[in-house]
């Protein structure tokens, strides 16, 4: 059944309960306030899913509906002539629909990730411009990041740059960014890159390390192809 909510100088009307209780949390909280909180676009770039990744990915996502949360997961076409060319457009289409659309957050996603089903959960309630959780690779390698070294269970830290395997964003981070493209294609253009672009815009990358997820292949530089 609707119900009417009533604050200061308006009245909102809902169609479940849940929905009453989201907002008047934030508005609670003092948090942001959005008409759909917690809304999330899942982008995975690309359909070429490892194996169980896809079946992790949507068990997620399952988990934050049955929470009470809008959510969507899609698989963004490949745009890629060549290895990893086009990854910079699919990146900028899905927050194109994210704007367009009008979700909160939008997720980042590879097809080789293995998220906990609270992981979206958890880094949505930090709601923080962008924030990624600690990456941990399957062969329990580091590859030459420091992320994967991290200790876990220590909150929030700010760093410099993360792989963008699971990266969540507030939609509106990209509203400067709505008619003109703001992730590169060309080698070169990688996480640090774009984050630095950010950073002149006044966001930095937070990391919760209460939040791990498992990516089971190893990361690819610009020139490894």
């Amino acid at each position: 059944m609707p119900r009417e909510v009533r604050a200061l100088g308006e009245m909102r009307w809902w169609e479940t309960e849940n929905q009453a209780r989201l907002i008047d949390e934030r508005r609670k909280s003092g948090l942001p306030l959005h008409a759909a909180p917690g809304s999330t676009l899942v982008a995975a770039m690309g359909n070429y899913w490892h194996p169980g990744c896809l079946e992790a990915v949507r068990a997620m996502c399952e988990y934050t509906f049955e929470a009470g949360y809008q959510v969507t997961l899609y698989s963004e076409p490949d745009r890629c002539y060549q290895p990893y060319d086009g990854l910079g457009s699919m990146r900028n289409a899905a927050y194109q629909r994210a704007l367009r659309e009008g979700w909160e957050f939008l997720l980042y996603l590879d097809n080789d990730v293995k998220p906990p089903k609270d992981a979206l959960i958890k880094l949505q309630s930090r709601c923080l411009p962008v924030v990624t959780p600690i990456i941990r690779y399957w062969d329990g390698d580091a590859h030459g990041l420091t992320l994967p070294t991290m200790e876990g269970g220590h909150g929030l830290a700010m760093v410099t740059s993360a792989p963008l395997s699971f990266m969540l964003f507030r939609s509106v981070v990209f509203l400067p960014w709505a008619l003109i493209p703001f992730w590169e294609n060309a080698l070169g253009a990688d996480e640090g890159y774009h984050l630095s672009r950010l950073e002149m815009a006044g966001h930095r990358l937070f990391l919760d390390s209460d939040v791990e997820v498992v990516c089971v292949s190893p990361p690819h530089y610009p020139l490894d192809i």
